[in-house]
């Protein structure tokens, strides 16, 4: 993809953002369902083959258009820009696996505008992960996987899932990569997926039961030879690893500008705070937005959102730019990681703060939002976490960066 493609599916994915998909929001975080007209929307566009090769069919766009893209549906619709970034986390890893068959099927249908999710975390209302997951056995050319996991992020909309399971070995365990059809009759969409905020996800927990699948349909590798393949991995293909957990950076880029920017149209209407202009019991029925107080809020989410955007398309630009070794990388990103944080942490609580009660009602763009924002917040790293690597990296110590998007 050109300078000229890329900056013309900026934009029309812009106008959707800040059109249909904003408009969409409030009913599909009302009734708790993902906006599918977003993703046939999208798909229109070619947005599933976004990092996908030409080859397959592919937009084979570079990272600055995809974290652009993620930022802009994320103003319009926090809950989309999700379940994309969780797609194209898949397709990014499909795309590093060797070539085989079912791989290259599965590629050249998300460039044809299939969409996946990727059941990996606990599911929602369970706790420990020692009890959850999935594991495989071999029945001859056969693999057999069940379990169960949560968090697949636009399962509603998949036609492909991303399973990671084991394959228990007597000194180390084997690593199986599957990528079925998602309506196979051995999985179950379990579609239970109630967040507080980013309600229209479709995050919802999966359950499989022996699923069984051609064991050349996957990719097979012991976890001690998939380390050795880790220390030869290019550079830069190596760096390249770091887009979706950008991605989710963009999230919340994206969410806290919207935000902001319905910070400061509630400001400029809202007046007073009592019943009536004129209370025996004093106030002022001025406009927030002239006061000082709310004037330096408004002053101080600025200045987070300017510096994390800041932050972040540098971090972008150096995904490209060959570091001399890993450690300063995951340290750039980790920085990077937490300052975006931090920034949605602050415009979160500034905004709600500064809005009041009336921001805080059902219904209100602003309440949505807050919630939205603030649940992109709880899902990912942890601020104390990051602040903690930090320190250890500046001490001289190995730190790795883990979480939603990989390590």
């Amino acid at each position: 993809m050109d300078a000229e493609a890329s900056g013309q599916l900026i934009e029309q994915v812009r106008e959707l953002a800040r059109g249909p998909f904003r408009e969409r929001a409030a009913d599909a975080d009302r009734d708790g369902e993902l906006a599918i007209d977003n993703f046939n929307e999208l798909a229109e566009l070619g947005i599933p083959g976004l990092l996908i090769s030409e080859a397959f069919g592919g937009l084979e766009a570079d990272g600055d258009t995809y974290i652009r893209l993620i930022e802009e549906i994320a103003y319009g619709d926090a809950s989309t820009a999700v379940a994309l970034n969780m797609h194209l986390l898949v397709t990014g890893i499909a795309t590093a696996l060797p070539p085989f068959p079912h791989r290259d099927q599965m590629l050249k249908a998300c460039a044809e505008g299939a969409w996946c999710c990727a059941p990996g975390s606990i599911p929602s209302r369970e706790l420990d992960n020692t009890s959850t997951g999935f594991m495989a056995v071999e029945d001859g050319t056969d693999l057999i996987i069940s379990g169960r996991a949560g968090f697949a992020s636009g399962a509603d909309a998949a036609r492909f899932a991303m399973v990671g399971a084991l394959i228990e070995r007597p000194a180390e365990p084997d690593l199986v990569i599957a990528l079925p059809e998602f309506n196979h009759e051995a999985i179950t969409n379990r579609a239970n997926w109630e967040g507080m905020g980013l309600r229209s996800t479709a995050s919802h927990d999966v359950v499989i039961e022996e699923l069984r699948l051609p064991r050349a349909d996957c990719f097979v590798v012991p976890l001690s030879l998939l380390r050795m393949g880790e220390q030869m991995i290019p550079q830069l293909l190596w760096q390249r690893r770091a887009l979706p957990g950008l991605g989710i950076c963009a999230i919340w880029l994206g969410n806290a500008q919207a935000m902001f920017d319905e910070t400061v149209e509630y400001l400029q209407q809202r007046r007073g705070y009592l019943a009536s202009a004129n209370s025996p019991l004093g106030g002022t029925n001025e406009l927030r937005s002239q006061q000082a107080w709310a004037q330096m809020a408004v002053g101080e989410m600025d200045s987070w959102l300017a510096s994390g955007r800041t932050m972040l398309y540098h971090a972008v630009n150096e995904v490209d730019t060959a570091y001399s070794d890993r450690q300063s990388f995951i340290r750039m990103q980790v920085r990077t990681t937490h300052h975006l944080r931090r920034m949605a942490e602050e415009v979160a609580q500034i905004s709600i703060k500064t809005t009041g009660a009336h921001a805080y009602v059902k219904g209100q763009p602003l309440e949505r939002l807050y919630r939205d924002l603030t649940g992109g917040i709880v899902m990912a790293w942890k601020t104390d976490e990051l602040q903690h690597s930090l320190g250890l990296a500046a001490l001289g110590e190995e730190i790795t960066i883990v979480g939603p998007a990989g390590t």
